[in-house]
Order: structure tokens, then C-alpha cells, then sequence
């Protein structure tokens, strides 16, 4: 095993998971794999998120103990007050799109909306400036609007959100009364929907 495999493995860590009992959730933030019964799982921990899939099936059962899938979110709800000024930032807008970003802050398990600086924008595009999130804070909801087109997730957003790791949110029909939303997790090129509970907590679909 050369240097670079060496540094490989400690970037993304292969491990075996006991037979005897559950694997540990991981310690520290970053993306492992995990060798189970049923083939091989990717682990993503992050500050907001902690999702497992199994990413390689076997085609036999290994000598390992089972994997969960699992998806948790470990950021708190998402403020009302957040979401509408988003909302009236894409109404406001419209027709033209607007771009922002929901930041929570792990120190106060806090949220705000940021608008993001536009270079171009027109009904059907934009181009904008990233953001530099503060001390604490998490880019967590990266949010567009389609002004007075329906919400979906366009192949630029397809091509945008290839290898993110966020929750990718998309307004449209902001010239109706109640505008199309679209919403979907993002982790390093797996994509499953998700969405906002009542108590504005993230979700993804059972």
C-alpha cells in the first residue's frame, strides 16, 4: 500500500461491521464505508446531517452484521419567519428568479435566510455569487425560485446540485396565490425527496 492509499483510507475509512452487534454511529465528521451483511453502506456525517445507504448490494449475504439505512437531520426546525422571507423575498422578485440560503448556527441551533448577490437573472436563469456562511454556521437549504414557472429541478439544477451535500429547494408559480415548492436532499450524488413537516422540521419520505 503506497501514500496514497494510505491517505485515502484515512479520508474514507472501510470498516467491517460486527456480526456481534450494531455499528456505532461515526464519531467524527466526514464520509465512511461500511462492510455489511447485505454489501457495502456509505456513512456522510455532517454537523446537520447523518445519512447511511447501502451504495454496493451483494450479490450474497457477507459475514457482517446489518446495516441501516438511515437519514437523520440533526439541525432544528426551520423557523416560519425564515421560510416567509424567503417567500416574499421570490414574490417580490418575480418574474424574475431569486436565489438565497437557509444557515443554521450549531453554536444557537439557530436560523437565517441570506439572499445571495445576483451577476445575472432573468425569468429563466440566474447566476449568482456563493456565500460565506459565518463562525457556527451551516449552508443547509440552497433555495431558488422559478418565478412564474412551476417549481422543478431543471437540468442546470441537476448539474448544480451533482456531488452537493445540502437540501436543494426550488419556488415557483409566485404570480399565483399559493406558488409550487419543490424540495430534495442532496449527498454527494444521491438524490431522494424531502420535505418540511408542520413544525417546520426536514423530512425525507419513509
Amino acid at each position: 500500500m503506497n501514500s496514497m492509499d494510505e491517505a485515502l483510507l484515512r479520508a474514507f475509512p472501510l470498516l467491517a461491521v460486527p456480526a456481534s452487534g450494531a455499528q456505532a454511529p461515526a464519531a467524527e465528521y466526514g464520509t465512511r464505508y461500511l462492510a455489511g451483511r447485505h454489501g457495502v453502506s456509505r456513512e456522510i456525517t455532517l454537523p446537520w446531517v447523518r445519512i447511511c445507504r447501502l451504495i454496493a448490494p451483494s450479490a450474497l449475504p457477507l459475514p457482517y452484521g446489518v446495516v441501516a439505512d438511515a437519514v437523520e437531520f440533526r439541525c432544528g426546525p426551520i423557523p416560519l419567519d425564515v421560510i416567509q422571507q424567503f417567500v416574499a423575498h421570490a414574490k417580490e422578485e418575480q418574474p424574475l428568479e431569486v436565489a438565497g440560503a437557509f444557515l443554521w448556527n450549531e453554536r444557537h441551533d439557530s436560523w437565517r435566510y441570506a439572499r445571495r448577490t445576483l451577476r445575472s437573472v432573468s425569468a429563466a436563469h440566474l447566476q449568482y455569487q456563493e456565500l460565506r456562511p459565518a463562525d457556527g454556521e451551516h449552508l443547509v437549504v440552497d433555495a431558488h425560485s422559478h418565478g412564474r414557472h412551476a417549481a422543478f429541478f431543471s437540468a442546470q439544477d441537476d448539474a448544480d446540485d451533482a456531488g452537493a451535500m445540502k437540501i436543494s429547494l426550488v419556488l415557483g408559480n409566485l404570480d399565483q396565490q399559493r406558488p409550487t415548492s419543490k424540495m430534495r436532499l442532496c449527498m454527494a450524488g444521491l438524490v431522494q425527496p424531502a420535505f418540511l413537516d408542520r413544525d417546520g422540521k426536514l423530512r425525507v419520505p419513509a
